[in-house]
């Protein structure tokens, strides 16, 4: 009875504060960190200014950025063009009138030119109004190209980690007890040292409306490590002082528990610390099972790590 009362105690000691996600809500929630890292939070009367733009663009993915450039870029000499066409085209010196869909295309490749301030010669504005046109399209390419040139250079200069979760986590015999345990490792070629990680297990204390949510701090055997050129195996001991003693896969999924991960480390390129978020819920945690090995040595005596075995683990036993 006295240890059980010790373990209640040290899991009262071990629960925080609300780290920032919130922790009362009047139904059920979605995981509270995304597997990309970011947040499950949908924000509502954020600022819309310059600034605020400019952080979005620096953040978004590569592939939404080119997709944004490419999509302004064309829409931009679509307004022109179909300004030009409107002006007529006969104010185009070199162009030749054929049909209403070819003298736009011809406005459409002639606003290409001066956008871009390339000018071949063999199309140029004449008359007022063209020319005032191609002036201010030509200031606008000049303007939107040193805009970014520095979009760019942010998003190049822009310190950011790229580490590869294992897809689950398990838990593990460890020592008397068992061990929830994930692994993680550098994509880059960058070195990274310094790491840290920080854990919390977040759980709903009550099914019913209102959901509460509770933080748990969870102790790590190792929560520092100098270097990260191979596989970092994270491991939390389920001893009796864990928040995890004694909970079936049953218990976490009625709970809904989530572990939230906070790795940070040093990057040696841009001299810079770096943070990485993830996390796991409790219905991607292995019961009973452990990680195989993800590197190993060639013949030459070179050890090789390969990210694609991150997730591999094997099944010791079947557990309910």
């Amino acid at each position: 009875m006295e240890g059980a009362n010790h373990s209640y105690l040290w899991c009262m000691n071990q629960r925080i504060e609300d780290p920032g996600f919130g922790t009362k809500y009047e139904r059920q929630t979605k995981r509270v960190i995304n597997k990309d890292g970011t947040f499950n939070v949908k924000r509502r009367g954020v600022d819309t200014g310059l600034r605020s733009l400019y952080q979005a663009v620096i953040s978004m993915s590569a592939s939404r950025f080119l997709l944004l450039v490419g999509a302004g870029y064309f829409i931009l000499n679509a307004i022109f063009a179909t300004a030009y066409f409107m002006t007529g085209i006969e104010f185009i010196s070199g162009a030749e009138s054929v049909n209403g869909w070819q003298d736009w295309l011809t406005c459409f490749y002639f606003s290409f030119q001066t956008f871009t301030t390339v000018g071949y010669g063999a199309l140029a504005p004449k008359g007022g109004v063209m020319n005032t046109i191609a002036a201010i399209e030509a200031l606008a390419g000049l303007l939107g190209f040193a805009l970014m040139s520095g979009v760019l250079y942010g998003r190049f200069s822009k310190p950011k980690s790229k580490l590869a979760y294992s897809q689950n986590a398990v838990i593990a015999p460890f020592g008397e007890h068992k061990a929830l345990m994930f692994r993680l490792a550098n994509k880059r070629t960058n070195v990274l040292m310094q790491m840290q990680a920080q854990i919390i297990l977040m759980m709903h204390d009550d099914m019913q409306a209102p959901h509460k949510r509770s933080f748990y701090n969870l102790d790590l055997q190792v929560s520092k490590v100098n270097f990260l050129p191979l596989t970092w195996t994270v491991v939390h001991p389920i001893t009796p002082d864990s928040p995890m003693f004694n909970k079936s896969r049953a218990d976490l999924l009625a709970a809904e528990a989530e572990v939230l991960i906070l790795i940070s480390g040093f990057d040696d390129t841009f001299n810079q610390t770096v943070h990485s978020r993830y996390s796991y819920t409790c219905d991607e945690v292995v019961p009973n099972a452990k990680f195989n090995p993800a590197f190993s040595s060639d013949s030459e005596g070179e050890i090789v790590l390969d990210l694609e075995k991150i997730n591999d683990y094997t099944v010791l036993t079947n557990e309910t």
